[in-house]
């Protein structure tokens, strides 16, 4: 009985957590969707470049490994 009403409560915070949690979010995405200044701001900021920096170095090196083997296949 008393493992059961431990589950109970455990279960119970868990559920509290996960809505205040889920509150907080709504709350900041919402802070988000209203300032233009900051959705800019994380769409053109250092990590932003950074992605597609090596998302650009990712492509060239597959390119270059397909020549290498294109290569090896030749001799």
């Amino acid at each position: 009985m008393l493992g059961i009403t431990a589950n109970t409560l455990r279960q119970q915070l868990t559920n509290t957590e996960v809505r205040r949690l889920e509150k907080n979010v709504k709350e900041v995405l919402e802070d988000f969707a209203e300032d233009s200044e900051k959705k800019v701001k994380l769409l053109t900021g250092k990590r932003v470049q950074l992605a597609e920096d090596l998302k650009k170095v990712r492509e060239i090196q597959e390119k270059l490994d397909a020549f290498i083997e294109a290569l090896h296949q030749e001799k």
